[in-house]
C-alpha cells in the first residue's frame, strides 16, 4: 500500500483538532483519502493531483461497482482537501476550483418508523423483564424519536447541556455547530430528569448523560446494539437503526403540521433541501390515508 504523503496527515489532523470533526466523520475522510492516495502514482504526491486525475478516479469507482452515493462523498471529499490545500498555501491552485462533473445519485426516501412501532420499541426498553440494560435505553429512543438527534450526538450529550427546568438540551451537531432542541412532553421530561439526577450522583456536571455498565461513555455502536436487542426482544418486524428514529422525529413533525423551517433548525440541517425530502414521506402517508379512507366507496 501507497505510503501517504505529509499533507493527508496533516489536513486529517486538522479535521479532528482545529475544525473538532467527529470521529465518524474523521474516520470517513481518512478512509476517502487513502483510497485516493492508492490511484495515484509512487512517484507523485497527492497534493500534485489533477482535476483529470480525479476525474478518472471517479470513473474508476462506479467500474470498482462503487455507488454514486460513494463517489459523491469521495468528491467532497476531495473538494474540502484541495480546498484546504490552497488557504494554507501548499498549493497555489485548486485544481478542483472549476471542476464540473456531476454524479447522479438516485434519492432514497429516508425511512421512519411507524407510532405503533415506537411505542412497542419504547414498551420493551422501559421494561427491567425483558431487557436487562441499565442504559436508559428507552429515554435515548424517545429523545431520538422527538428531537431528531443524531446517535453520535446523543451519546455525546452531558449533564451540564440538560436544562430539565426549561426543558432545553444543547446539542454539539457536525462541524462542531451548536443547535438547542426542546423537551417538551411532561412525562419525557420527568424521565430525562429522573436520570440525570441519578448520573449526577456519580459524576460531575461534565460527565456523559448516557454511560455504560462501567461507568465509560456510552458509544455509537453500544448504543445501536441496544436498538437492535430492543428491537429483537419486541414485536417489530423489521430492523430499526437509530438513525431511523431521526427520521422519524423529522417525519412526524411535519405530519402535525410544523413549519418545514423549524423542522430544518430541530434538525441542524444547513441546508432546507435537506429537510424537504422528508415531505415526499408525509406525502407518501397522505397517500395511504386516502387509500385507506376511499372516499368513493362512501359516496357510494
Amino acid at each position: 500500500m501507497q505510503q501517504l504523503d505529509s499533507t493527508v496527515f496533516d489536513y486529517i489532523a486538522h479535521c479532528r483538532y482545529s475544525k473538532a470533526l467527529s470521529p465518524h466523520t474523521v474516520r470517513a475522510y481518512s478512509q476517502d483519502l487513502a483510497d485516493f492516495s492508492s490511484f495515484i502514482t509512487q512517484e507523485r504526491k497527492v497534493s500534485a493531483a489533477t482535476s483529470s486525475d480525479v476525474e478518472q478516479y471517479l470513473q474508476g469507482l462506479s467500474r470498482r461497482g462503487l455507488s454514486p452515493a460513494t463517489a459523491k462523498r469521495r468528491l467532497g471529499c476531495l473538494k474540502v482537501f484541495f480546498r484546504w490545500l490552497t488557504s494554507s498555501n501548499t498549493i497555489s491552485d485548486n485544481p478542483l476550483q472549476q471542476f464540473k462533473l456531476t454524479i447522479k445519485q438516485a434519492r432514497r426516501l429516508p425511512r421512519a418508523i411507524t407510532r405503533k412501532e415506537l411505542r412497542e420499541l419504547v414498551r420493551v426498553a422501559s421494561d427491567p423483564t425483558a431487557m436487562a440494560t441499565s442504559n436508559a435505553t428507552d429515554l435515548g429512543i424517545l429523545l431520538m424519536a422527538t428531537t431528531g438527534l443524531r446517535v453520535a450526538e446523543l451519546v455525546s450529550l452531558r449533564l451540564c447541556d440538560i436544562d430539565t427546568l426549561d426543558g432545553q438540551v444543547r446539542v454539539r451537531g457536525k462541524g462542531n455547530r451548536e443547535r438547542t432542541v426542546f423537551v417538551t412532553n411532561s412525562t419525557l421530561l420527568g424521565k430525562l430528569k429522573a436520570h440525570a439526577t441519578k448520573r449526577l450522583k456519580a459524576s460531575s456536571m461534565d460527565g456523559h448523560l448516557f454511560v455504560n455498565r462501567r461507568g465509560a461513555p456510552l458509544t455509537t455502536a453500544a448504543f445501536r446494539a441496544h436498538v437492535r436487542k430492543t428491537c429483537d426482544a419486541s414485536k417489530v418486524k423489521r430492523r430499526v437503526t437509530p438513525h431511523m428514529l431521526r427520521h422519524t422525529a423529522a417525519t412526524l413533525l411535519l405530519e402535525e403540521g410544523v413549519d418545514i423551517r423549524i423542522v430544518q433548525r430541530l434538525l441542524g440541517h444547513q441546508s432546507i433541501s435537506t429537510t424537504e425530502i422528508y415531505t415526499h414521506v408525509s406525502d407518501m402517508t397522505l397517500r395511504r390515508a386516502l387509500v385507506r379512507a376511499d372516499l368513493v366507496k362512501l359516496i357510494h
